[in-house]
């Protein structure tokens, strides 16, 4: 699983710096423009399957017919979903005059939406095979890596190059539908569509709590494209995907400690909390690193990788990698100490606020300040995310305690 998320990153990285290049920043926004709202397109597809599937997976392993009505019923949701999502994006090209000039880049992008449809990744999630699971998803990504290279040759190249990385999640797709043929769990769907419904129902929890999380990703890319120009939608997503990369470490370090930290919660409080402590010191000292490190070489960083027509995009680096001190730490303080004391629900609420603060300051910043309004917004509602966890925690005298007992020990 760690390969997996770190080829995840480092294998469009590999194309990053040439498609900057070849594109441009007016183009290269346009590109993460369309790539945002295929985004938008996907999260909607997958309802939280991506969770809840898994999950349900688990509940009817080793019953071969089960597993088959499940995985046609989601798959029959997923269906019906996409196409609301296909009606949307209409609408959104009928009345967005951003989205209407795109339109050839965004119904390439679109493709990766379709291909969300038949993925079956979330059912090799749930009978733990996991080598499977990375195979499948890097094939995709590392068998269209060349093709970047070898049609994508200038500007005018922009629809192709959207669509050779949509493509991408295609083979994703075929290969697991492949895969779970062989392992004999697919089959005839029969009656798998009277229990779409009941699929929905039970995702509607997962998909809730993943739609806040996109409210600070790809909603500042959107905003942008709305509210200024193609050039600074460019600059923010190279940025974007320069910290992104950046902050792989901290994120695993997060990934690794939660299922620890929680099993600890069960019997060794104090060492749960030791450990949490430890993994909060960690995160701190790699992001803040990460940051000082950033803020002396953004210039250089930009203009190496990105190319001189990303001079402007240092600023924004710097905000962004600045906002991941606070993320990180908020998101560790989430699940490894609100979470086990059965605040999730106050976690999500104060996350979708959080969001929806977002939005608001990037509707006040970015026609002002573009790319680095964005950054601004982002970094100040995670900050906002990281000062509230801090103060439910110091405001309860459990989750104190929890920390406290450390100086008596």
């Amino acid at each position: 699983m760690i390969a997996w998320q770190v080829g995840n990153y480092l294998v469009p990285l590999a194309t990053f710096p040439y498609l900057t290049r070849m594109l441009g920043p007016a183009n290269f926004g346009i590109l993460g423009y369309a790539s945002a709202i295929a985004v938008y397109g996907v999260l909607w597809t997958d309802w939280g399957f991506n969770l809840s599937g898994p999950r349900a997976v688990v509940e009817c392993r080793g019953d071969k017919a089960a597993i088959n009505e499940l995985i046609w019923s989601v798959t029959f949701a997923k269906a019906l979903l996409c196409l609301v999502s296909l009606l949307a994006l209409g609408a959104a090209m009928r009345f967005d005059k951003h989205a209407s000039a795109a339109l050839p880049v965004v119904l390439m992008s679109w493709i990766a939406v379709l291909s969300n449809v038949f993925t079956l990744n979330w059912v090799l999630q749930g009978l733990e095979r996991f080598s499977l699971f990375a195979m499948v998803s890097l094939v995709g990504r590392i068998a269209t890596l060349p093709l970047i290279f070898v049609f994508v040759k200038s500007a005018d190249d922009i629809a192709l190059a959207a669509a050779i990385q949509a493509f991408a999640p295609c083979l994703t797709g075929l290969f697991s539908l492949l895969i779970v043929r062989k392992l004999g769990l697919l089959g005839h769907p029969g009656q798998a569509w009277r229990s779409t419904g009941r699929r929905l129902t039970q995702g509607a929890d997962m998909f809730l709590s993943t739609a806040s999380v996109s409210l600070f990703g790809v909603t500042n890319t959107v905003l942008l494209a709305a509210l200024n120009s193609p050039y600074q939608v460019g600059l923010y997503a190279a940025a974007d995907r320069l910290k992104t990369v950046g902050n792989m470490v901290p994120a695993q370090i997060n990934t690794v400690l939660y299922p620890r930290v929680s099993a600890l919660m069960l019997d060794k409080p104090a060492s749960a909390a030791k450990l949490t402590a430890l993994g909060a010191v960690a995160t701190l000292a790699i992001t803040g690193g990460g940051v000082l490190a950033v803020t002396v070489l953004s210039g250089y960083v930009t203009s190496v990788i990105l190319g001189r027509d990303f001079g402007a995009a240092a600023p924004v680096l710097t905000l962004l990698c600045l906002a991941t001190v606070f993320g990180n730490l908020a998101y560790l303080l989430g699940l490894q100490v609100l979470v086990p004391f059965a605040n999730g629900k106050l976690r999500s609420v104060v996350m979708l606020l959080a969001g929806i603060l977002n939005i608001g300051l990037s509707f006040a910043l970015i026609p002002r300040f573009g790319a680095r309004g964005a950054a601004w917004a982002f970094l100040i509602a995670e900050a906002v995310i990281f000062t509230v966890f801090v103060l439910v925690i110091v405001g309860s005298s459990r989750m104190r305690a929890h920390f406290t007992q450390l100086l008596r020990t």
